[in-house]
């Protein structure tokens, strides 16, 4: 029995999220079947790093499955990548140890999400970036970023729902670079909980507006009610960018 990882980029716009839900197109659902039609053998469960949301994309998401059977590792990465184009596509394909497991295996997890940040609304980048026209306080957004460092408790940032056991997460990089109009909050940690990233990003315009409920992201993470932090930003800005292992 192989156990084979693959690294996978795929656009979230055209899928109802990561996870099979009866009725509704997924992408655990549509790449289980096109690796079964390749490999034309029924292959389940997949694995992977992160349940991404709808909406959501991908370009270093990580899963893995086991197959018993002879397997041609490129003849899949350009199968599934043919069946499943322009959606998504197989980066990499490799046999890896048996006690490999896409999620449990992980040690960090990397997201970016993006801001379009002017007055008139972007074109080439629509669906892709939330268009946020209020002038920002930048400074007071990177402040505020980075006071999320270090293991919390993230309930204030955690949406209704969410499945983890514990609320408490590290956060080992949480910044805002700036080019030009763009606005990206790169963050990397442990783990995430649900709408996690999504919700600090709301928060941290929230700041940049001068609206925010509070002072201090210090206030709101020792408030944990998620009625004071910001808004969950769109789905379609956030992007999961790598996995580490």
């Amino acid at each position: 029995m192989a156990n084979i990882k693959l690294v996978i980029e795929y656009n979230g716009a055209g899928f109802h999220g990561w996870q099979k839900q009866p009725g509704l197109r997924t992408i655990e659902a549509e790449l289980e079947k096109a690796i079964s039609t390749v490999l034309r053998k029924p292959v389940s469960p997949i694995y992977a790093a992160g349940r991404t949301d709808a909406g959501v994309h991908a370009r270093g998401q990580v899963v893995n499955f086991y197959f018993d059977g002879e397997l041609d590792l490129e003849r899949l990465s350009r199968g599934v990548s043919s069946i499943m184009r322009p959606e998504l596509t197989v980066i990499s394909a490799e046999f890896v140890p048996q006690d490999f497991h896409a999620r449990k295996s992980a040690v960090s997890k990397h997201y970016c999400y993006t801001i379009y940040n002017r007055q008139n609304p972007p074109v080439l980048d629509y669906g892709k970036v939330w268009f946020v026209s209020d002038k920002l306080d930048l400074e007071k957004m990177k402040q505020e970023a980075e006071k999320l460092v270090g293991e919390h408790d993230f309930t204030s940032f955690r949406a209704s729902g969410c499945g983890a056991h514990s609320p408490i997460k590290t956060v080992y990089r949480s910044e805002i670079l700036q080019d030009g109009p763009y606005l990206y909050y790169k963050v990397s940690g442990s783990g995430f909980l649900k709408q996690m990233v999504r919700n600090i990003v709301g928060t941290l315009v929230a700041f940049g507006r001068g609206n925010n409920k509070l002072s201090t992201i210090e206030e709101i993470i020792n408030a944990r009610d998620r009625k004071l932090a910001g808004v969950t930003a769109p789905a379609y800005g956030l992007i999961l960018e790598r996995v580490d292992y």
